[in-house]
């Protein structure tokens, strides 16, 4: 009897997990901290999540703008199909208007050729703190001296060790790999498709 109940109560704990899916653990330590949760909850399709990271709440609807770059980024990782990310480095840049401009290096996990390959990404915020938490800035809100701002922060950022290393490390990617940026547009546009069409 305990072991019918056992496998019961598994097979219910199962069924749990299909449904509530996978929930982004998502942190406001840090700058750093939160974009890393914010890339998280993108790879995980988790929309409540990413509404955390930019500090709305995720039981309420956001305006056009942020819901228009939530759905497009959410996109843009579904379309690399990844099996997860995996995080290199994440630093902050510089500061502008009383926000940090934090960069964080991530590999997708993708199959490719019947092997688990990682593909380099960078992606870039500006970061404000609340009461001792740290938030992401949607792109509404970044003003056009905080755009100025990080352009020159890039440019001094491709002069790095860090830069370098990523961007050997993309090309041999590339080099092994030469159709996949045409394939993830292609992906991209289709899946984009679908969502209009729902």
């Amino acid at each position: 009897m305990r072991k019918i109940r056992g496998k019961v109560l598994c097979a219910v704990l199962c069924a749990v997990f299909l449904l509530t899916g996978c929930s982004t653990k998502v942190s406001h330590k840090t700058p750093e901290a939160v974009v890393k949760s914010l890339i998280s909850a993108y790879q995980n399709q988790d929309e409540k999540a990413v509404k955390k990271c930019f500090g709305f709440d995720p039981d309420k609807k956001t305006d056009s703008a942020v819901k228009k770059e939530i759905n497009y980024n959410m996109k843009y990782f579904e379309a690399h199909a990844a099996k997860d990310v995996k995080f290199e480095k994440a630093d902050i840049l510089g500061s502008f208007e009383k926000r940090d401009l934090v960069y964080v290096w991530y590999n997708y996990e993708v199959e490719l050729k019947k092997e688990t390959q990682e593909v380099p990404a960078l992606a870039f915020y500006f970061v404000q703190e609340k009461d001792k938490d740290y938030f992401v800035v949607p792109a509404k809100d970044v003003t056009d001296k905080m755009s100025k701002a990080s352009r020159e922060a890039y440019k001094k950022f491709v002069k790095t060790e860090e830069y370098r290393e990523y961007e050997q490390q993309y090309e041999t990617f590339i080099r092994k790999n030469p159709k996949y940026e045409n394939s993830l547009q292609n992906k991209f546009k289709e899946v984009s498709g679908k969502a209009k069409n729902k």
